[in-house]
């Protein structure tokens, strides 16, 4: 059921082996789709069942394998003429060229297989704040039109946190929306056999202080007990068979982006994976060491401030 799949474009790519030893640079092609920024997250799915992985962003999807053909699945209403004299239309929304102090209201883009019909369709998370979204695939078989926008299916109301997740943290093989709504973390997950019905939200902490524009926060097993917990900046949630999930507070940096538990150093002991600040500077991992019982965490920065910060430049 479950489709994580995230769109890497380009760049440089780093990889460390576990002892340090053998450390390699990778270089990676980037195939550009577009000059304009349509939303924060980009995904992929094979929308046009032709078997190869196509990718969305915004209101469009590109054909793979190429990605030249693109595909308006839901209105672009918020295109607008730039300038006077030119009058080129810029489909998508106003600050597509950061001129014009506006901002997407689709923030993360997610694939999956929803009505179980056997074709990917995608779940849009707005702006933060605002709606999760859903929209069905029409199922046109190797389209090249792209004619037409998909159904929608508005399904959760407040999705909060710059960093809300697609990804099954219950473990009952299904995936939910795990975020902050209403001040709280938690996860909204939907009945399965009816997905176009509201999803259900359970908090799994006290309210706080978390809100639209919080940051940080993820998930994955800490502990080892096969029970995935909530990762924040200010410490982990274990999970427990409690309403409240157990605090454990750990500083993980002043709030950064996604956040993952993986075992960085192959000690058998997950560690934490996040930046530092969101719009800030800083990548570490956080190591973590267990001592009669009592779990705690070392920082390892590896890339920082400055240049001089990172052997790679």
């Amino acid at each position: 059921m479950t489709k994580l799949c995230f769109v890497l474009a380009g760049a440089l790519s780093v990889s460390i082996s576990t002892f340090g030893a053998d450390d390699t640079v990778h270089t990676w092609k980037k195939i550009q789709l577009s000059d304009l920024f349509w939303s924060e997250g980009a995904n992929i799915g094979d929308f046009n069942h032709d078997g190869k992985m196509d990718v969305v962003s915004g209101p469009y999807w590109w054909e793979g394998p190429d990605f030249k053909a693109r595909h308006e699945y839901y209105p672009a209403t918020k295109s607008f003429k730039l300038g006077a004299v030119s009058k080129i239309t810029v489909p998508g929304f106003e600050g597509a060229l950061g001129q014009n102090n506006a901002y997407s209201d689709n923030f993360f883009a997610f694939t999956d297989d929803f009505n179980e019909d056997g074709w990917d369709d995608i779940l849009i998370y707005g702006f933060p704040g605002q709606d999760a979204s859903w929209y069905e695939n029409p199922k046109r078989s190797g389209d090249a039109s792209g004619t037409g926008h998909w159904k929608r299916h508005k399904v959760f109301n407040v999705v909060d946190n710059e960093s809300p997740q697609w990804g099954d943290i219950t473990g009952d093989g299904n995936p939910e929306i795990i975020s902050n709504s209403g001040g709280t973390f938690g996860y909204a997950s939907p009945d399965w056999n009816a997905t176009s019905k509201p999803w259900t939200w359970r908090a799994v902490t006290p309210k706080g202080g978390w809100q639209r524009f919080s940051h940080g926060m993820g998930f994955g097993d800490v502990n080892g007990d096969g029970k995935a917990d909530m990762l924040e900046a200010k410490g982990w949630w274990e999970q427990t068979s409690n309403a409240e999930w157990t605090k454990h507070a750990a500083n993980f940096g002043d709030g950064g982006a996604q956040m993952y538990a993986y075992d960085v150093n192959g000690d058998g002991l997950n560690d934490v994976i996040t930046s530092i600040q969101a719009h800030g500077y800083g990548l570490a991992w956080f190591e973590q060491k267990k001592e009669g019982g009592k779990i705690s965490f070392t920082e390892h920065r590896f890339m920082g401030k400055t240049a001089k910060e990172n052997k790679y430049g």
